[in-house]
């Protein structure tokens, strides 16, 4: 009879030893299910950004070189056309900003033109430096 006292408490400390070991186990796998979200979602957006981009340049490849400039500089009708219409009306990235520069290579008509899309991932402060805050750039030569 004293022996079934003894090796009783045992039992229900295995069980609660068990159960703290299951919540760990547990609580790790949530943080790795959030880390994974949060990576997905940046894939996300730098897909997005990267085939805005891409259609900015397809766009001034298809241009005459003597108007490009104009055309898709900051102000310019195209450029402006492209930024309301697709960064800011279709397209899926929170507070995004777009600029496109331009600079002259060996040629007068060869033109390097760099595409910048920057915008807040979800949880961001809206700084620049802030790690939360996406930037994509990219150059393309046009000639």
């Amino acid at each position: 009879m004293k022996r079934n006292r003894v090796t009783g408490g045992f039992v229900l400390l295995e069980v609660l030893v068990a159960l703290v070991v299951f919540s760990l186990g547990l609580l790790g796998m949530l943080g790795f299910q959030a880390s994974a979200m949060s990576i997905a979602t940046d894939s996300r957006f730098r897909t997005e950004a990267a085939m805005l981009a891409d259609e900015l340049i397809g766009k001034m490849n298809a241009s005459s070189m003597s108007t490009v400039r104009t055309d898709f500089a900051a102000n310019g009708s195209k450029y402006l056309d492209w930024y309301n219409n697709r960064v800011k009306g279709n397209a899926k990235l929170p507070n995004a900003t777009a600029s496109v520069t331009f600079s002259n290579t060996v040629t007068a008509d060869t033109w390097i033109a760099t595409v910048r899309l920057e915008w807040d991932m979800p949880g961001s402060s809206g700084e620049a430096t802030d790690v939360r805050h996406g930037k994509y750039v990219t150059q393309a030569m046009l000639f």
